[in-house]
């Protein structure tokens, strides 16, 4: 499904319309809303059927879509009395209704995410490509009752105490599933297996002991809990980050076990510990040939700053989406490149990865992997290289876009590929800029 978000008004944001692909990158000025918008993207992507998003639903349906509530109550009613049902919905009608949810509750959505009143967003709306007719399916099953659709993405199950006493929950539940599916698109997925990387990572790791759990809900949380005046609060992202470094499985089985081994091996020279393999919880680095691990708060920035991902990537049984804020933040130009190279692997692997980046190499890199991947990975060049079919993407998964500072706003452009490749101005530009004030230096001392 074609899925456009549309955004107006946000922050320093005057418009865009960004399609979210398996890979995409927000570039351009500082201050000119990359993180914004990758904080409002993780807000999409976290959401679920108790979202603020959904507020006042069961009435906006009565008000505005009755003959479409009405034949979905219907629909589950008949379901309930054991009869195996069909549906045929046009995908415009979801569309609207959540276009019209979005913009009854965009403020408090908005809002929601930075813990501050003073946040809001003047459009937030889907946009779907070609229309299409969504057949919704229900059995009566032995202890309740399911629900699947034509597209396959998701089903749905109750059980039979939760449907026999009101029929709303169900038709309700039923239509917040479908909604979310149009608001997150192809990337649907659980908001527990959504992970916001902020750009301030190496602090909250090193303090996240200091920071109790239950101290920085109450404390922190100023939104919740309305104290906005006497309390900086994090943002919602930053606290749903934290308590994911708390919530850490050892029992774990990752499926990113290759992933975090090249990790270990070819970006931070070593292990990382936690859990039994340290004291408690404390987080510990093992260097490549040491003897004794040290504590995360006497390792070098490149270790602390890969140390949230590796955890998650050991740790969490599943990611569906990370939103990373500048992954090539104290990393070397050739770790940038590896950066690069993660990033492709962790798409790869299943993972859609949105980040803000300054990093021109690590956008090589990638226009370097769509290259060969066109090429159809050519393999004594691949083996010269070291780079496997992992380290290749199709160009049609990255998606770049380039955030103009004009001062008061900023503009938010889809960089369009040339000749195979993303070309982002704002490195082009700067590059040409310090060359000519090199060349300007060079001819003064020579004259």
């Amino acid at each position: 499904m074609e899925h456009t978000l549309i955004i107006e008004e946000f922050g320093k944001i005057k418009k865009a319309q960004v399609e979210i692909s398996p890979l995409t990158l927000f570039v351009g000025d500082n201050n000119s809303g990359k993180s914004y918008l990758l904080s409002l993207i993780w807000g999409i992507y976290s959401a679920d059927a108790s979202s603020v998003i959904f507020h006042g639903m069961e009435k906006f349906l009565k008000e505005n879509y009755l003959e479409s509530y009405e034949e979905l109550h219907e629909f589950v009613r008949q379901v309930i009395q054991n009869q195996t049902q069909e549906i045929k919905i046009s995908s415009r009608t979801f569309a609207d209704i959540l276009n019209g949810m979005l913009q009854r509750n965009k403020d408090r959505f908005a809002a929601g995410i930075f813990n501050s009143e003073q946040v809001s967003i003047g459009m937030l709306a889907v946009m779907i490509g070609q229309e299409f007719e969504i057949v919704l399916r229900g059995n009566r099953l032995k202890n309740g009752i399911s629900f699947s659709y034509n597209q396959g993405s998701f089903g749905m199950s109750f059980l039979t105490e939760q449907i026999e006493d009101n029929v709303n929950i169900v038709v309700n539940d039923v239509f917040c599933k479908m909604l979310l599916w149009f608001l997150k698109g192809n990337t649907y997925c659980s908001n527990y297996n959504t992970v916001y990387l902020p750009a301030a990572r190496t602090g909250f790791m090193l303090a996240k002991n200091v920071i109790n759990r239950v101290g920085r809900e109450i404390a922190y949380d100023a939104f919740e809990f309305r104290s906005r005046e006497e309390i900086q609060p994090f943002t919602k992202p930053v606290i749903q980050f934290l308590n994911m470094m708390e919530a850490l499985s050892l029992d774990c089985k990752s499926p990113y076990e290759d992933i975090t081994a090249w990790m270990e091996a070819s970006m931070i020279c070593g292990k990382i510990q936690y859990g039994s393999e340290a004291s408690e919880s404390e987080i510990r680095y093992l260097p490549d040939g040491g003897h004794d691990s040290l504590p995360l708060r006497t390792s070098s920035a490149v270790v602390t700053e890969l140390t949230p991902l590796l955890l998650l990537l050991k740790y969490k049984q599943f990611l569906n989406v990370v939103c990373y804020e500048e992954p090539e933040m104290c990393l070397h130009p050739r770790l940038q490149q590896e950066m690069g190279k993660l990033l492709v692997r962790l798409v790869n692997s299943g993972i859609c990865v949105a980040a803000t980046t300054h990093s021109d190499i690590m956008i090589q890199h990638i226009n370097n992997m769509c290259r060969l991947w066109e090429m159809g990975s050519p393999k004594e060049l691949m083996e010269r290289l070291e780079l496997s079919d992992k380290d290749v993407i199709d160009l049609q998964k990255v998606a770049i876009y380039q955030f103009t500072d004009l001062g008061e706003y900023s503009v938010v452009e889809k960089v369009v590929p040339e000749d195979g490749e993303f070309r982002v101005k704002t490195f082009s530009n700067a590059l040409m800029e310090f060359l000519e004030q090199t060349t300007e230096v060079q001819d003064f001392e020579g004259d």
